[in-house]
């Protein structure tokens, strides 16, 4: 099925579904954060924090490299390196892209 797709969309599809994932992670920040307030909380925030970062590094590496890998095991090196070139450009586009809005955002203020 991924074999229909050309090789720079892929690379979309993986940067956009890792740019998903860490907004859902933000919101989960959100929520969470006002919940380590008190003193006992405190023990268990690190903790929490720790294991998303594995969970997290786990994730963001499977969907980045996870088809990279693939190619790379059956030999077919400069598909799977161009594959990883292309959803880095893709991660790069986003991350200035954010931060143009977040510029943005701060001069109408």
């Amino acid at each position: 099925m991924l074999n229909k797709f050309s090789t720079p969309f892929l690379a979309f599809l993986q940067a956009s579904g890792l740019v998903f994932y860490l907004i859902l992670i933000s919101f989960f920040f959100t929520f969470v954060t006002p919940l380590f307030r008190n003193e006992v909380a405190e023990f268990y925030a690190p903790i929490v924090m720790l294991l998303l970062f594995v969970f997290s590094a786990v994730i963001s590496a499977v969907m980045i490299l996870g088809r990279a890998g693939v190619l790379f095991w059956e030999k077919r090196f400069k598909e799977s390196f161009t594959l990883i070139g292309w959803t880095t450009g893709w991660g790069l586009f986003y991350f200035v892209l954010l931060l143009c809005v977040l510029h943005l955002n701060n001069n109408a203020k």
